[in-house]
């Protein structure tokens, strides 16, 4: 968290309630000591998002008894940032601090926030654009000139990250359930995403509550990256929704009408095809919301009929997919940055009869501690043009999944193939101890042979990773060329699967190698934040009005049963 502090000699209190007093909180468009410059709209957002700002005695955030009050009103002016503050007088802290500022001993206000935003100019000084305002203080020191900055840019104490993490989780725990909208694809991806966020925050704030202690350092600072990743995905989920629904009334309304794409003015054209896609459809919804009274008719009828609302679960019962890729059926975790578990390396199992007064056998069954640590993955954009994504809405969602898809083939190739050398994640084929299977006849027997492996050491042959050609010689196999007379080549085309286990194609995989693996033996680790993030400030890019897109997750793979994995020769 940022401070900066502002002498307010002007501190108002006289021909107001008891209680209240106005003053500037932030002052626009100077140099402050460490050459920064707050321009006016930085905090237009955050007056936007209707919460209560605390007011604080010397930015105190980890004592409750320090919250003497909060603001009621604040708004942008062209000197500064303007708020009316109330303090709590019907408690002591707060009445002490009223006396202090009506005295005028206390002549300082001093704002907590962190930067969302911000750019170099030619003279090298950093203009804050977008801030979160966190907290209002007040401060018996004051400030030179116009503004002084309390710097506290380094990070602050752990107990007031604490607090400032919880008080900014407080404001997206809300958000979990509250998407209503048939689900789609990119709806069901954001809020996933967007839950896992909350998930995450929920869990280390309710550890640490039934510990009875405050967030460490590293837990308020993965509470505060989780809390902006949910609250830019719950602002991405929104306007999907919104998308959505547009789209379902266009084709709501198209199909009980079952006309043809016309001209803006109704007129029809004879090119015989409805407007389902692009401009098109977004004019006939135009055409829709206009021509509409009522906003729950959702078709025309004829004259003199009438319309019975009939309920619609809004949840779709959907059918079976069939898996795409690798990471679509390895089992994923949230863990910490740090984090370990425990393998079992040995099982002996010495269990005998054992006669009157003998000595019993020792079975030995040993386990190791795994340490690890999730690495960064990720990518940056070209140059974009601002005005090209400005002007074009779907340009930005096109990059973002070009990036997001760029990203899940680099995660899919470490989890396969990492070297285990930092920051390359240790994948499935440079794990040691996992089982191998050489080429056998052909590709079918191949498989069938590492199938028994898996069976015959206790494990259950869930998931085939194989690459596109290989699959195809699989379906490809004649009645008599290493299949089953009887049966014919056990391979089911429509829900990809051989013998029974779960195929998908990898184009990840080195030449000529398959991995079968029991589901359980494997995790795919992360910290539940796959961060997308639009800037202008790499390079000189914002002088000369480009934008990029970032895309970049911290991942992990975790082997815990490396012997449940089998990797499979499919050429001699």
């Amino acid at each position: 968290m940022n401070r900066k502090t502002l002498k307010v000699a002007a501190i108002k209190t006289a021909g107001l309630d008891e209680g209240v007093f106005e003053g500037i909180a932030s002052a626009f468009d100077n140099v402050d000591s460490v050459g920064d410059i707050v321009r006016r709209g930085a905090f237009a957002k955050a007056l936007k998002a209707d919460q209560v700002t605390p007011l604080i005695w010397e930015h105190q955030a980890s004592s409750p008894l320090a919250y003497v009050g909060e603001v009621i009103e604040a708004r942008e002016t062209d000197e500064g940032l303007a708020i009316k503050g109330r303090f709590d007088l019907d408690t002591n802290q707060g009445a002490a601090a009223y006396r202090q500022v009506k005295g005028r001993r206390v002549t300082g206000l001093s704002i907590g926030y962190y930067v969302n935003r911000s750019t170099k100019n030619a003279a090298g000084n950093t203009e804050l654009l977008d801030l979160d305002l966190l907290e209002v203080s007040l401060v018996a020191r004051g400030a030179n000139d116009r503004a002084l900055v309390t710097n506290v840019k380094s990070r602050s104490t752990a107990p007031t990250r604490s607090w400032l993490a919880r008080r900014a989780a407080d404001s997206v725990l809300s958000l979990k359930g509250t998407t209503t909208m048939h689900t789609t694809a990119r709806i069901e991806a954001l809020t996933k995403g967007r839950d896992e966020q909350i998930k995450l925050i929920t869990e280390i704030v309710e550890t640490a509550d039934k510990l009875q202690r405050d967030l460490t350092g590293e837990e308020a600072e993965q509470v505060e990256a989780a809390t902006e990743k949910a609250k830019d995905l719950d602002k991405k989920l929104k306007k999907a929704e919104a998308d959505e629904s547009v789209m379902a009334e266009a084709f709501a309304l198209a199909k009980s009408v079952g006309g043809v794409r016309g001209d803006d003015d109704g007129s029809a054209r004879t090119s015989g095809y409805l407007p389902m896609t692009g401009a098109g459809v977004k004019s006939m919804a135009q055409r829709i919301a206009k021509a509409s009274t009522d906003p729950q008719t959702k078709a025309l009828v004829a004259s003199g009929s009438r319309t019975t609302p009939i309920e619609l679960r809004e949840e779709v019962a959907e059918q079976g997919r069939v898996p795409q890729s690798l990471l679509d059926v390895l089992a994923t975790r949230s863990v910490g940055t740090t984090y370990s578990f425990l393998r079992q390396t040995v099982r002996t199992g010495n269990a005998a009869p054992v006669a009157d007064g003998g000595t019993k056998p020792t079975s030995v069954y040993t386990v190791e501690s795994v340490d690890a640590k999730l690495q960064v993955i990720a990518h940056v954009s070209e140059q974009i043009g601002h005005y090209a994504i400005e002007d074009n809405s779907n340009l930005e969602a096109f990059v973002e999944s070009e990036m997001l898809y760029g990203l899940r083939v680099a995660l899919e190739n470490q989890v396969l193939n990492g070297s285990g050398t930092a920051p390359a994640l240790r994948g499935i084929l440079n794990t040691s101890g996992i089982q191998t299977q050489a080429f056998a006849t052909n590709t079918l027997t191949s498989v069938r042979k590492a199938i028994t492996k898996l069976e015959s050491t206790g494990y259950v042959p869930s998931v085939l990773a194989i690459s596109a050609a290989d699959w195809e010689a699989l379906e490809l196999l004649s009645v008599t060329s290493g299949a089953t007379d009887v049966r014919g080549v056990p391979v089911d085309a429509i829900t990809r699967k051989l013998f029974g286990v779960q195929a998908v194609i990898s184009n990840a995989l080195p030449a000529d190698t398959a991995v079968l693996l029991d589901s359980s033996a494997v995790s795919i680790d992360t910290d539940g934040m796959i961060d997308t993030r639009w800037s202008d400030a790499v390079s000189d890019d914002f002088v000369k009005n480009f934008v990029r897109c970032r895309v970049e997750g911290r991942f992990g793979l975790s082997v815990f049963k490396p012997a449940g994995i089998v990797s499979v020769e499919t050429a001699a």
